[in-house]
């Protein structure tokens, strides 16, 4: 190498740890970008979420109309509906709609489901805040308590009256971090006791197995011991 390879290499080390170290002192007089969530935001975190984002699942329940579609597409069974007759009316309604977001890999095929068949009453929301120690509290319950009427959809969908995204999610939340844990709970432990009883039925029925000694004595004739050979005189 020579001297103004050598001069010229120099150079160009030197100006290239003065660049950098510009960027970094020019830090020093920025505003922060670290923000501290959830105390300091601007803003929601929810509001500054894309409109497409793939977030809680929610139910619109008065425009729901029963049809399953939405559960039938589930890959992993994540959505659980029960029809039952109104014993007054003698029409189906709606006794259960449960989504179990601890399971959920927010694939979106059940809102596409219910978008291109139905009503879109099932849709994704911007809401993703419920950390929790309990994974029951990821079990939404969209019909708490009774059932719900059957939607009657209209031929034309622009007229289906859809309400805004995120407060069925947020209430249903709220329910689920207030009444899952204790609910479930009772539920498991009456599961276990009649389990436990339906194996204590099943033992009282079955009979006992009785076993008869028999003699297995087995007579063994004594036979003599042979003599010891008498030894020749002759010898």
């Amino acid at each position: 190498m020579n001297l103004s390879d050598y001069i010229s290499s120099l150079s160009n080390t030197t100006s290239t740890i003065f660049e950098g170290m510009a960027v970094t002192f020019s830090h020093l007089f920025r505003e922060p970008i670290t923000v501290q969530y959830p105390d300091k935001t601007v803003r929601p975190v929810v509001d500054m979420l894309p409109a497409r984002y793939r977030g809680f699942l929610e139910v619109q329940m008065d425009i729901c109309t029963g049809c399953k579609r939405c559960e039938k597409s589930c890959p992993i069974d994540v959505i659980a509906i029960d029809l039952v007759k109104d014993a007054e009316t003698k029409k189906q309604v709606m006794g259960r709609f449960d989504i179990d977001l601890g399971k959920c890999m927010f694939c979106g095929l059940c809102v596409e489901a219910c978008a291109d068949e139905s009503t879109g009453a099932i849709r994704h929301t911007r809401e993703f805040e419920a950390a929790t120690t309990n994974l029951d509290a990821f079990v939404f319950r969209f019909i708490p308590e009774g059932t719900q009427p059957l939607y009657r959809a209209p031929k034309d969908k622009s007229t289906v009256p859809v309400g805004e995204y995120g407060p069925h999610a947020r209430a249903a939340r709220e329910r689920a971090l207030r009444d899952n844990p204790t609910t479930l709970d009772a539920l498991r432990a009456l599961q276990a006791k009649a389990a436990e009883e339906v194996v204590e039925a099943k033992a009282a029925e079955a009979p006992e197995a009785v076993v008869e000694a028999k003699p297995a004595e087995a007579v063994v004739e004594a036979k003599p011991a042979p003599e010891p050979p008498v030894p020749d005189a002759t010898s």
